[in-house]
């Protein structure tokens, strides 16, 4: 449930839009946990895609992991509020200013974890190439958006790098099937291969041996 995730992130906000949107809006929180158990000890990476933080919250609280940066463009790209996308966003009344508040707040408190408001290309061209681990994509959502950013995580992560993400529709009536195509093109095109697919939408992708 939407509710159990809200208090597993540990901060229940009291805007009453983003606590709409928390609790009626599926996010899965729970369903992704098990992603950490990939993600390399002592490692470097970053989070694109945050709203309003609740899976931003986990990843902090992974001592495990040495740095982690949580990107995501807020009000750079959607201005005062979000679009309308249904009750995500309580059908366009979530603001990004409050979406970014409470994310970072879920987000404080622990070392080596900072906040970048910009696009997700903004971000990952500003990086040195081969200095992450790991990424984690829920972001764009979309066919040209995902390739763009793929071809850019390409040169930033490490050569035994993963490439984690949520979305993966394989049916090709869902909103966010341009996810499952761009990861699909991207491993016949570079050489990466699978670690996994599909598992509660959650997808994983590593350079070939």
């Amino acid at each position: 449930m939407s509710v159990s995730d809200v208090f597993y992130s540990r901060y229940i906000p009291r805007d009453l839009n983003i606590l709409k949107a928390e609790t009626k809006a599926e996010h899965r929180v729970k369903d992704r946990l098990f992603v950490l158990q990939y993600l390399p000890n002592n490692s470097t990476g970053a989070e694109l895609g945050v709203f309003t933080g609740l899976f931003s919250a986990v990843l902090s609280r992974q001592r495990k992991l040495s740095k982690v940066t949580f990107v995501d463009p807020w009000w750079t790209v959607y201005g005062e509020r979000y679009p309308d996308w249904g009750s995500y966003t309580d059908f366009g009344r979530v603001r990004t200013r409050q979406a970014f508040e409470i994310a970072k707040r879920r987000i404080s408190g622990f070392q080596n974890r900072f906040v970048e408001v910009m696009s997700s290309y903004k971000w990952l061209e500003s990086q040195p190439d081969e200095s992450l681990d790991w990424i984690y994509l829920d972001s764009t959502h979309t066919y040209d958006g995902t390739k763009q950013e793929l071809k850019l995580i390409n040169r930033k992560i490490r050569k035994t790098g993963l490439i984690c993400g949520d979305d993966w529709q394989s049916d090709r009536n869902h909103r966010h099937h341009g996810v499952f195509r761009a990861v699909n093109e991207f491993i016949r095109e570079e050489d990466f291969e699978f670690v996994l697919c599909g598992v509660n939408s959650q997808w994983i992708i590593r350079r070939g041996p």
